[in-house]
């Protein structure tokens, strides 16, 4: 997709507008960020900076309100041209963190997905949860085929999730990205809409 977006193109996206909220379940629900959300976002971004860091590349770069209120408003963006959607998680209402479809192929039906967590959060299956919930609900209002998970090779808990998610591994890619001026190769896994059917039979 080009950086202009073009409404006459709209029609060939296999309707290309992200679901605003999804309900994971009677605790749990993804939702997309407004600028209301700036200043609750930073505090559970800034109290978890050290821990993000380890595999995360954009914290130093998100050292504000104003930095998370411009973040916003390019995810805003994004999702209105179809190019990416961002949701907020949360918990009772509480938020405590973040998931994302990173980039879309919508010519092959395919994205990528990512997330992140507060630490106090971590090991308790939200993520998961809410990647399935997510899959889903692509799968149903967008027709996306299929589900790339890229992490860290030595990132065992992102590793781990995609796996609970019944991805297959299909590689490792050397150097994929430089994490704080350093490379780091990373795991490929991926699932298509037809194996996903399968799994949650």
């Amino acid at each position: 997709m080009g950086d202009s977006f073009d409404p006459s193109n709209t029609s060939k996206k296999l309707g290309f507008i992200f679901s605003p909220e999804i309900i994971v379940d009677d605790n749990l629900s993804i939702v997309a960020p407004t600028f209301e959300d700036a200043s609750e976002l930073f505090q559970l971004v800034d109290g978890n900076r050290e821990y993000l860091r380890e595999w995360l590349p954009w914290l130093d770069s998100n050292l504000s309100i104003v930095d998370e209120i411009n973040f916003i408003e390019i995810s805003i963006k994004d999702r209105l041209q179809g190019s990416s959607g961002v949701w907020l998680i949360r918990e009772n209402g509480n938020l405590v963190g973040n998931i994302s479809i990173n980039w879309v192929d919508w010519d092959n039906r395919s994205c990528g997905l990512g997330y992140w967590i507060s630490r106090d959060k971590s090991g308790n299956g939200i993520v998961t949860r809410c990647c399935e919930s997510l899959i889903n609900n692509l799968i149903f209002n967008n027709k996306i085929h299929r589900f790339v998970i890229e992490a860290g090779i030595n990132n065992i808990a992102s590793r781990k999730i995609a796996e609970k998610l019944g991805m297959r591994l299909e590689g490792v890619i050397k150097d994929r990205e430089l994490l704080y001026d350093v490379f780091t190769d990373g795991a490929l896994y991926a699932i298509t809409a037809p194996e996903w059917a399968l799994r949650v039979q």
